[in-house]
């Protein structure tokens, strides 16, 4: 029995440990990654420090156009439990609490020596590393898959799995030629499109307060519906909007054009305007009482947007003014002009739709012998390791379903 892997990332790494593990007497694991070095996202992650899991997690932390059962069960097929003792226990590598993000990061706080243990965890497995092997095209006879690279070399393979990622980062050689390979192969595409990317903006009010970050609580409306809201930390940038709450509302954006909507500091309408009474009755600037939730230059340029002046006296605004200023400070939307794309986009959104394969196993229900698993299916995670997440637990089942039952044949 031969297996091919296809990508040596995240997804690809964890499923040719498993698959190693799986394999019977005399099969053959090789493992094909067309960047110089395995685990390049892995290196990136987390400002080079890899956020390897959130330190809890739920079906509602992800996204997917498919069945939602379907993600709840796969997300169970390995938990987020049971992956955090797998790197500590199995791998020897502990993990640290970053208590103010929720995320668990390796104790030598280096992306280095997560990747590192996991490519040293395939090879100890048997898998052998093929590495730089650029896939240039894949034949699929019924017997057997043919994988020929981009410099004139051939794998063999009677399975194969599809760990290629999406087209986020393409500087690692993430350029989306796993979703050609996929269609080729019998498998229908969903729109592909960057996921937790910062927007951009054409309005230069708040790109010239690159820098300022605070809390919100983001909405993401389309259709005059809610389609999910969360706080978290918004940050001003040079090219318009990110941080966490951006990055975790841009798929919306990205994937149906959803308007984005804020309440700065995360404050309702009503809480918004008890703070513009509270004290010195109403005798105060508007500037000064939201100076004690905003940072001055965001609350100027929201009085300015809602055409109040920052110096007016709370007891001064009459009905219409006072209900445009609290409409910028709990209602706002954010002006959007775009995205940043998949250059820096953290992940792919869309891809191979998650009814066309078996969730059992992850083999595709269009070409049987393939397998799927990561971020060319799609689902995606917020932002804070739970992609990762969604990579360990679909390469693990993946990579044991690819052999499971052929170690059981020959057992037999």
């Amino acid at each position: 029995m031969r297996l091919a892997i296809l990508g040596a990332g995240a997804a690809g790494l964890m499923a040719a440990i498993w698959a190693g593990r799986a394999a019977p007497a005399g099969a053959r694991v090789q493992l094909l990654e067309g960047a110089k070095e395995p685990g390049r996202k892995i290196l990136i992650s987390g400002g080079g420090r890899c956020n390897v899991l959130p330190s809890a997690s739920e079906p509602a932390d992800f996204h997917t156009q498919g069945s939602r059962n379907v993600l709840r069960r796969l997300l169970a097929s390995w938990p987020r439990e049971d992956q955090q003792r797998f790197f500590e226990e199995d791998l020897g590598l502990p993990l640290q609490l970053e208590e103010e993000s929720g995320k668990l990061f390796p104790a030598a706080q280096r992306a280095r020596v997560v990747a590192d243990r996991l490519v040293d965890a395939a090879r100890a497995a048997g898998a052998e590393l093929l590495c730089p092997w650029r896939a240039a095209a894949i034949e699929h006879g019924g017997a057997e898959f043919v994988l020929r690279s981009d410099d004139g070399r051939e794998v063999r393979a009677d399975r194969l799995i599809l760990a290629t990622g999406g087209k986020s980062v393409p500087k690692t050689g993430s350029d989306g030629l796993g979703y050609q390979f996929a269609r080729e192969l019998g498998h229908s595409l969903l729109p592909v499109y960057p996921a937790l990317v910062p927007l951009s903006t054409e309005d230069a009010r708040f790109t010239a307060l690159a820098g300022i970050a605070l809390p919100v609580r983001w909405s993401a409306r389309a259709g005059g519906k809610v389609l999910e809201e969360r706080t978290r930390e918004l940050l001003f940038t040079h090219h318009g909007f990110s941080g966490p709450a951006v990055l975790d509302a841009s798929h919306w954006h990205a994937r149906e054009r959803a308007e984005i909507r804020v309440a700065w500091g995360g404050l309702g309408r009503e809480e918004w305007a008890r703070q513009l009474e509270a004290g010195a009755g109403g005798r105060r600037s508007v500037a000064a009482a939201l100076g004690e939730r905003l940072p001055a230059r965001l609350a100027e340029t929201l009085c300015q947007i809602a055409g109040v002046a920052a110096g007016t006296q709370v007891a001064q605004l009459d009905r219409a003014r006072r209900d445009r200023l609290l409409t910028a400070l709990a209602d706002f939307a954010l002006p959007v002009s775009g995205d940043r794309g998949f250059a820096v986009a953290e992940v792919s959104g869309g891809g191979v739709p998650l009814e066309e394969v078996d969730p059992r196993t992850l083999e595709s229900r269009k070409c049987p012998g393939l397998f799927l698993c990561g971020e060319i299916l799609d689902v995606i995670g917020r932002i804070g390791g739970y992609n990762f997440q969604w990579a360990w637990a679909t390469g693990r089942l993946a990579g044991e379903s690819a052999l499971r039952d052929s170690a059981e044949g020959t057992a037999g």
